[in-house]
């Protein structure tokens, strides 16, 4: 999701010195997805965060741009919906700026219809997406400041009801995501979807984020999915955030019952956050981090 902002800025990017797209760049190595987070205004700030970008990176038509990018160069396209003008995460949940007067059934509609429209630019635009998640580690909930929180279920889940109809309404092939944080965390994980069960919420995949930093080692992202898929024999999983286990993360979702696991993001291979980087600040592939991509995809050939 950086990509744009950088290139502008003068990255370009590179793998055993030849200059490519740095799209053809992952698929050489075996990327078929690419996971591109959008806000509702980018150049406002929240509670918690300055703006995100003064020119707007990340917002729907820069996200429309990126998107056709990605499908032109034949890969899969997952639209990360933040529902906010800056990072939601655990920590902050923000209702974007221009949706503050609204609240309850009129803000459920709004979320609802901004989602249907993004999703129908991205459709005429020929970069439908493939899977779409309806809020980003929503552990604690969305927009939470408009009551979206775990400890009124029934009001999160008017909003993410609202969310995953707009995605079907689109196209009822997309796949639809909810995405908390909880990799490591069984009993967490387990209560927030059988929360969200209980009250109606029905979707595809439920991913989860998973850094060692803050969910543990690769083991007991194991025990979770293991746990989970056991416990909810309808629902795919994904790991929508990882940190540089790239082959550990990839045996754990193939080993998945009925092949419900269908893969890992890695979060932001240009960036090193997490120790992630899969390019150096000149935007060279770093050999090392690429050969466990490598590795999956000559593992993911076997018979």
């Amino acid at each position: 999701s950086w990509v744009q902002q950088r290139e502008a800025s003068g990255a370009r990017y590179s793998d055993n010195g030849k200059q490519e797209d740095i799209l053809q760049i992952l698929k050489d190595h075996g990327f078929n997805y690419i996971r591109l987070r959008t806000f509702v205004d980018p150049t406002k700030a929240t509670p918690k965060d300055r703006p995100y970008s003064a020119q707007g990176y990340c917002d729907l038509p820069h996200t429309i741009e990126m998107a056709k990018r990605v499908k032109a160069a034949g890969l899969k396209l997952l639209i990360d919906f933040h529902y906010s003008d800056a990072w939601a995460d655990p920590g902050k949940q923000y209702t974007p700026a221009s949706w503050a007067d609204l609240s309850g059934a009129d803000l459920a509609k709004k979320l609802h219809d901004y989602t249907k429209d993004a999703l129908t630019q991205l459709k005429n635009a020929g970069a439908e997406p493939d899977m779409v998640q309806v809020g980003n580690e929503i552990t604690p909930g969305m927009m939470t400041d408009k009551g979206g929180t775990t400890k009124n279920w029934d009001q999160l889940a008017e909003f993410l009801k609202a969310g995953l109809s707009a995605v079907k309404e689109v196209d009822p092939r997309i796949l639809t995501m909810l995405h908390i944080d909880k990799g490591g965390n069984n009993p967490v994980a387990r209560t927030w979807v059988d929360n969200a069960l209980s009250h109606g919420v029905s979707f595809d995949v439920l991913g989860l984020s998973c850094y060692e930093k803050w969910q543990g080692p690769p083991a007991k992202w194991k025990a979770n999915f293991d746990d989970l898929a056991a416990r909810y024999p309808k629902l795919h999983f994904v790991m929508a955030e990882v940190d540089a286990n790239a082959i550990q993360a990839n045996d754990i979702m193939l080993n998945l019952p009925d092949q419900r696991g269908l893969g890992t993001f890695i979060w932001e291979p240009t960036a090193n956050n997490a120790n992630q980087a899969l390019f150096n600040n000149r935007g060279a592939v770093i050999p090392e981090k690429m050969a466990q991509y490598d590795a999956v995809k000559k593992d993911l050939k076997k018979p």
